[in-house]
């Protein structure tokens, strides 16, 4: 392998990148950036523990394209955590492969093709999603590993890609944390093991002021910053809701519901015999306070509805005060009897909203309402909804995974929370004829 400061001169003459604010740009030449290529050049295997928007992956592909042109034949591999991100990666070398100078291209007879960049010489470069076979399939002279800690089956794709290091081939892997129970962490925590690491920090790109701080803290929970731009791997560890702080989310004082003073919402999760339902008031200023609960036990939707009615009662609440009641989309569900439990609560005269999602989207969502990365706190609890808080202080992450234990426990008063959140994001209007309600569907 050539001396990285020939590698780098080449990227940085030949090399463009796409922002995606400012297009085409030419590969930038920062501190950080050729640090990268330095480690890239100097040690076979690699780690990098990132920061988010740090450039590592665009520099790894960089560094693939120069040696399928400029070194002997070999196959490199890519590997990511899924089919859609083998395909960005994909794009991201035909950029680069567009923007070479015409005499460089020619030259390798570069042909870019669904899954892959072939050159006149016999290199390829490859993209695949990363699955425990992907690497026996070819005997590469290069792997990299991009979002390593976010990728299911790690372990064993770990197994699979070893002896093509063995053999003599190159490794990178590059994440950001994400817990410890995957085998990214391992392996870069591990001091033992003698494979060499690198650290990339939001704080050594020379664009990212106290302005870019602010703007990129917006709208993400403190954990999920701790996570992906300070790099803690502890921060997702444990408790779904870490950020809950009952000196911060419980009011010191009694809620009082009043007519006119905001809005007042419903959430509900069906639950499948263990229904929960919690009601919220959003005040003018943004501010959210849960301030009543219902947790049913083997209860029927009749009961349900009973029990909606006489804690409506108590509030001096009537339908019309709700803006609406989000709910579960699995209730939309048709069972036996030929009507789905929205269907049935519909029929009550209840203004349902609902939309699927992702459940880390609502997780994520309901995580920066309790408290975002700059440190404000828009959801509040009152001091009776003590089922509530309860099951938000023991909601765990499933072991040896990135999603929330469904344990059938603590799990349906968040559900319930965060399907009144996730509805709470979407700038859609209501739409319903009498009680009837459309719903949100995507």
């Amino acid at each position: 392998m050539k001396n990285e400061n020939v590698i780098w001169a080449w990227v940085v003459e030949n090399i463009r990148t796409l922002d995606a604010v400012g297009g085409i740009k030419p590969f930038p030449d920062y501190a950080f950036t050729r640090k990268i290529f330095d480690s890239l050049c100097c040690h076979r295997i690699l780690f990098i523990c990132k920061s988010r928007q740090m450039m590592a992956t665009w520099c790894v592909c960089a560094w693939m394209l120069y040696r399928a042109i400029n070194e002997n034949p070999g196959i490199y591999l890519m590997l990511s955590k899924g089919a859609r991100d083998s395909q960005e990666l994909l794009k991201r070398l035909k950029v680069m492969v567009n923007e070479l100078p015409e005499d460089i291209r020619e030259a390798a007879a570069i042909k870019v093709k669904n899954t892959e960049v072939c050159f006149n010489s016999g290199s390829r470069i490859i993209s695949l999603p990363a699955t425990e076979e992907a690497p026996r399939m070819h005997s590469p002279s290069g792997v990299f590993w991009d979002e390593m800690a976010f990728t299911p089956y790690s372990e064993g794709i770990w197994t699979g890609v070893k002896p093509a290091i063995d053999s003599g081939g190159s490794f990178v892997g590059i994440s950001t944390p994400n817990g410890t129970d995957n085998v990214f962490h391992d392996l870069y925590s591990d001091k033992s093991n003698g494979f060499d690491k690198l650290q990339l920090h939001y704080k050594e790109h020379p664009l990212r002021d106290e302005t870019w701080i602010k703007e990129a803290q917006r709208g993400l929970s403190s954990a999920r910053w701790r996570q992906e731009y300070e790099l803690d791997f502890g921060a997702l560890a444990d408790r779904v809701y870490d950020e809950f702080d009952p000196a911060v989310h419980i009011l010191d004082h009694q809620f009082q519901w009043k007519r006119g003073a905001g809005r007042t919402y419903r959430g509900i999760d069906f639950g499948y015999r263990h229904p929960y339902i919690i009601w919220m008031h959003f005040s003018p200023e943004g501010d959210m306070v849960v301030f009543d609960e219902w947790e049913g036990h083997d209860a029927t939707l009749e009961e349900m509805v009973e029990a909606i009615k006489t804690i409506d009662e108590k509030h001096g609440i009537e339908e019309d005060d709700i803006t609406w009641s989000g709910c579960d989309p699995a209730g939309a569900s048709k069972n036996d009897s030929g009507f789905s439990p929205i269907e049935r609560l519909q029929r009550y005269g209840f203004k349902l909203k609902w939309r699927c999602s992702e459940i880390m989207t609502g997780v994520d969502l309901l995580k920066s309402s309790l408290r975002d990365a700059s440190g404000m706190v828009r959801l509040r609890f009152a001091q009776n909804v003590s089922r509530t808080i309860h099951h938000i202080e023991h909601y765990r992450w499933e072991e040896g995974s990135n999603k929330p234990l469904k344990d059938n426990n603590h799990d349906h008063a968040t559900d319930a929370l965060r399907y009144l959140i996730i509805n709470l994001s979407d700038k859609q209007p209501v739409r319903w004829s009498g009680a009837m309600v459309a719903g949100a569907k995507f």
